[in-house]
């Protein structure tokens, strides 16, 4: 999830042209169909007691969504974006919270909180490396992506007429793909000294999607072992005041 939040506002952004405010905005699909898949995930399993099947179809949808998003270029619509982004919430929404579930259902009532505290942290955990591994990928791949595609657009006409009315842009280029600190230049530049640019940054997130996809069959593939546990009839509070009582009348 990280990951994907991570590289899709920065495509938004550089290759699209969108304001920070504006590619949050476009990044509303994925939110909403995270909230939606996981509300009906919820009233599906409290009214059938079963849950198994939403981590399997969730994790499934990831790995679609990922490789949906990897074929991202800069030329795709802002329409097809967020029809992959919907599919990458909805993923998400199936996964997260019956994981969560499931998790708390398989320990004792006592146990509970303490199931439920280690799910936040090895979730925080797994986000804060996600980010840390797959940003690293997108900006070390990164300034080679772009220099190829200003190597292939070099022979092009329109690409050479452009530098000789703007050779200073060309150097801007060069002097800035090297770190990408700073990549508000892209705005000003010429069309055509533009284009290869953003299709280098657009090959550099396609690689970062690849290797979530990657990632997320191995989540997949876990999925499928994951062990369906009947849901307790009553709350965690009632079920460990029962064994307490339990207890008791065996003492």
């Amino acid at each position: 999830m990280f990951g994907g939040l991570g590289s899709l506002p920065l495509y938004l952004q550089i290759v699209k042209g969108a304001s920070p405010t504006a590619a949050g905005l476009l990044m509303l699909p994925l939110v909403l169909g995270m909230m939606s898949a996981s509300m009906l995930a919820g009233f599906a399993t409290s009214r059938t007691g079963r849950y198994r099947k939403y981590p399997i179809i969730g994790s499934l949808l990831l790995v679609s969504a990922m490789a949906l998003l990897s074929r991202l270029h800069a030329d795709t619509s802002l329409v097809e974006v967020d029809i992959y982004m919907l599919v990458f919430g909805v993923g998400l929404g199936l996964s997260m919270q019956t994981i969560q579930l499931a998790m708390q259902n398989s320990v004792g009532p006592k146990d509970i909180g303490v199931a439920s505290s280690s799910g936040t942290f090895f979730r925080a955990m797994g986000g804060t490396l996600g980010t840390a591994v797959f940003l690293s990928i997108l900006f070390s791949v990164a300034p080679s992506k772009i220099s190829d595609a200003y190597s292939k657009a070099s022979t092009t006409p329109s690409f050479q007429q452009a530098v000789a009315a703007h050779p200073d842009q060309l150097r801007t280029v060069t002097n800035a793909s090297g770190s990408l600190n700073d990549t508000a230049f892209v705005s000003g530049l010429d069309k055509a000294i533009a284009r290869p640019f953003l299709q280098g940054f657009s090959s550099s997130v396609d690689i970062v999607f690849i290797a979530g996809a990657a990632v997320l069959v191995i989540a997949f593939l876990f999925s499928l072992m994951l062990e369906e546990i009947p849901l307790r009839t009553t709350s965690g509070i009632n079920a460990a005041r029962s064994e307490d009582e339990d207890l008791e009348r065996l003492a």
